[in-house]
């Protein structure tokens, strides 16, 4: 890609990162961290994964394992309560989403429990724990282990999700169903 678009360095991160992701997820994570290292070193700044939701008539943007809210404690023990319900409901966390190395006090759940839009689903319930409904924003796709979690949730709390990710709608339903159809 270097040799066919040589003018060009941001345009190209996205595409260096999902090459990244691709070598991670079939588990050679050597290949994956070569290339994050070019990244890194071309000085390019890849997207942070946000997610914005409304509350009670106020913003709230959320990042990956994020703890600047001055209530993410709550946020927390709200987070690992939705987790039990979930795998209570038959729910196997996915590491095929987790394209990077674990760090020695990290566990699978605990990585994909952080995800921002996990923590801005997590505050919706803390900030109104009856809500029928939560939508929010997010600025990159949604993993496939959120979008699981996020139609067991949808079912098990009996509140409808919606989540408008950087490809499309997914509405999911207290069905436990997702208006992509799961395609996204």
């Amino acid at each position: 890609m270097k040799k066919l678009f040589p003018e060009r360095k941001d345009p190209l991160v996205s595409a260096a990162v999902l090459l990244a992701n691709v070598y991670a997820s079939s588990g050679e994570m050597d290949k994956a961290s070569d290339i994050r290292l070019e990244i890194y070193k071309s000085g390019t700044k890849k997207k942070v994964g946000l997610t914005w939701i409304t509350v009670d008539g106020q913003v709230y943007t959320f990042r990956a394992h994020d703890r600047s809210h001055p209530r993410s404690n709550e946020i927390y023990a709200e987070s690992e309560k939705i987790s039990n319900e979930i795998i209570k409901y038959g729910h196997q966390y996915d590491s095929s989403w987790i394209t990077r190395v674990l760090d020695e006090d990290e566990t699978v759940e605990s990585v994909l429990c952080g995800h921002s839009e996990r923590l801005a689903i997590a505050w919706g319930f803390v900030a109104n724990p009856n809500a029928s409904k939560l939508q929010m924003v997010k600025n990159l796709r949604i993993c496939g282990d959120c979008h699981r979690s996020a139609k067991i949730i949808a079912a098990t709390r009996q509140c409808e999700i919606i989540v408008r990710d950087a490809n499309r709608i997914h509405h999911f339903y207290k069905n436990g169903q997702c208006s992509c159809n799961d395609y996204f």
